[in-house]
């Protein structure tokens, strides 16, 4: 595709932060929807009990199959850590420009107890229902929206102090991961719901999605750090922007709603496709 340099203007956002952070936006909904398409070919195939009879459905087995050898993999484990690290590095980024914090804050907490109160609600109907979702469980206590809310909030009593105390955070946040990660694996820690802190054991609080604030809090700060430096500074972009950047630069501007959303509409479209099946 040709690329066509389109020229910044003091009015436009920094799209290469908005190209970044929709990239891996468009990763973290292919992750979900592979993980949905996992699940709910299992279901279409007949259900573990099919499977463990000799009497699961095809292709619906094999696509299950492969896609939990997928999820699975030191692969997605590697590319998923990237990932949120980078999101979180790039929010840090975005912090130390923004006009306003405290009502970015705010805004980000809200929407983080909208998902943990109406999660529970959608897994307490589920559980009494027996709705099949094509999910484990629909709960969902702390996870990526979490992280960054509480990183924004962090941030605000920081913003207008030296770099220094900056890295001071970023530092001590990566220090306390191995500690929970230690924790975590206790008698102690197994039994005890440290939701900032670590994914609560199954038998306490299953999620269905999770992840904690340590040491994902660090990389946003390391964004910050860095953005104290460059963006934080000149208020502009760096590089020239391409027309092909614009559909990964809308998700970018977008993030928040659509990550909200997709999950719902995935789950949705799934189970119409279900119905035919």
């Amino acid at each position: 595709m040709e690329k066509v340099a389109i020229k910044n203007s003091s009015t436009t956002r920094i799209h290469e932060i908005d190209l970044v952070r929709g990239i891996l936006m468009s990763l973290v909904i292919l992750d979900h929807f592979l993980n949905l398409f996992l699940s709910f070919n299992l279901g279409w195939a007949g259900g573990q009990s099919a499977i463990e009879a000799g009497t699961a459905i095809q292709p619906f087995l094999a696509i299950h199959q492969f896609l939990h050898l997928y999820w699975n993999s030191v692969f997605r484990t590697v590319v998923r850590w990237l990932c949120l690290g980078s999101f979180c590095f790039v929010s840090g980024i975005s912090c130390a420009f923004s006009r306003n914090n405290w009502k970015r804050a705010g805004q980000m907490i809200g929407l983080w107890s909208f998902i943990f109160v109406m999660s529970n609600i959608l897994e307490s109907l589920r559980s009494s229902t027996g709705v099949d979702l094509g999910i484990r469980t629909a709960r969902v206590d702390f996870n990526i929206i979490g992280v960054l809310a509480w990183s924004t909030l962090t941030y605000c009593f920081v913003q207008d102090k030296r770099w220094q105390l900056l890295l001071v955070v970023m530092v001590v946040a990566l220090l306390l991961h191995p500690i929970c990660v230690f924790l975590s694996k206790t008698n102690w820690g197994q039994n005890t719901y440290a939701l900032f802190l670590w994914r609560p054991s199954a038998a306490i609080a299953d999620q269905a999605d999770y992840m904690p604030l340590f040491p994902y809090l660090g990389f946003f700060f390391g964004g910050a750090l860095l953005s104290k430096f460059t963006y934080g500074v000149s208020k502009k972009s760096y590089f020239k922007q391409y027309k092909w950047e614009r559909p990964f630069c809308y998700i970018g501007r977008h993030s928040l709603i659509i990550y909200v959303t997709h999950f719902f509409l995935l789950i949705a479209i799934f189970s119409f496709i279900g119905l035919f099946i």
